[in-house]
């Protein structure tokens, strides 16, 4: 009798677990979807780049001699004028070298003086005018030296940089890799110089607009400027190619300062009254582009419905040209639970 009961109760531990093995096998398991709503409005697309403010009319003032900096009448921030004394160099030797050469140079006059009350013959006076010509060069190209011991203002402007001081070495501007004695910009003509991708530089066109935000600035200071200038060649940083652009603002702001840097969000295309969905919730499947419409969320219940897509537009967001109307809930992630 008690074999046959421990029997039953084997019989029914082996039915127990095949039915659950069967059970939980063909157990279809629940699946939770992420969805998004399908919308209609604009869709925008940007290109977005940081940048700098810079002037367009800037200059960088160098001596074209060398010699060691004797005096400097201005720093970071001043204000100048066309034609205001920047600074001067010493000239070293140049005024003796002048001395000696006006001395040759009166002496080779006199001589041709001489000649002339002499009675000297044609071919000498010819001769000699020639020296005092050359004496003369000579004196001209050392006043040109020391003229060159001083720079002058050419613009209008701010100094804002200065790379030397005083007692310092200067070295001629034709040496390689001369950095400016100091670089004048002006402050009233301001524009933004970037650099934008190669994968991008399709979408930008001249007079394209851009919404434009400064570091130095809040986040709420927004400024319109537009696309002014884009170089055909490119520049490679970093191993990256790149494009310059420049954008001018629409109008400047008193707080603007040469060498800010700028986030711009250049505006490539735009669409109204399109309906558009996240890009991630649109699948292919035999070349055909679909969604995932929930159309019943308690039963999980889903239907495929063929699409045809647009423009890309900003925050991976594309344009639905049919197969939605807008409204719908499309599925952007599955998961088995």
């Amino acid at each position: 009798m008690f074999k046959k009961k421990k029997t039953y109760v084997i019989l029914i531990i082996i039915i127990a677990i095949v039915g659950s093995v069967f059970y939980f096998k063909n157990k279809k398991p629940k699946v939770e979807y992420t969805t998004q709503d399908v919308k209609t409005g604009t869709l925008a697309q940007t290109v977005s780049v940081t940048g700098v403010l810079a002037s367009p009319n800037q200059a960088d003032l160098s001596f074209k001699i060398s010699g060691r900096l004797e005096k400097m009448y201005v720093d970071i921030g001043d204000p100048v004028v066309k034609g205001q004394k920047i600074a001067t160099i010493d000239g070293g030797t140049l005024n003796s070298q002048l001395n000696q050469a006006k001395a040759e140079l009166r002496s080779q006059k006199q001589t041709l003086a001489s000649m002339k009350r002499g009675g000297y013959n044609v071919e000498k006076e010819r001769a000699q005018r020639e020296q005092v010509r050359a004496a003369e060069a000579a004196v001209s190209q050392i006043l040109d030296q020391i003229r060159e011991t001083t720079i002058y203002a050419p613009i209008d402007g701010f100094i804002i940089k200065k790379s030397s001081e005083v007692g310092e070495i200067i070295a001629a501007n034709s040496a390689a890799g001369n950095t400016p004695v100091v670089t004048i910009a002006r402050n009233d003509d301001l524009e933004i110089r970037t650099n934008v991708p190669e994968s991008d530089i399709v979408k930008v066109t001249l007079g394209q607009n851009a919404d434009v935000t400064l570091d130095a600035l809040s986040s709420a200071d927004v400024f319109n400027a537009k696309v002014s200038e884009i170089e055909p060649a490119s520049t490679v940083i970093q191993d990256v190619v790149y494009y310059k652009v420049k954008l001018k603002f629409d109008s400047l702001d008193p707080r603007f300062k040469n060498g800010m840097s700028t986030d711009a969000d250049i505006k490539t295309a735009e669409r109204s009254n399109v309906v558009f969905a996240p890009m991630r919730a649109v699948k292919t499947e035999n070349g055909q582009k679909y969604v995932e419409v929930l159309k019943d969320e308690k039963n999980g219940v889903t239907e495929k419905v063929n699409v045809t897509t647009g423009m890309g537009g900003d925050d991976g967001m594309v344009e639905i040209k049919s197969g939605l109307k807008g409204g719908e809930k499309v599925v952007t992630l599955t998961k088995n639970i």
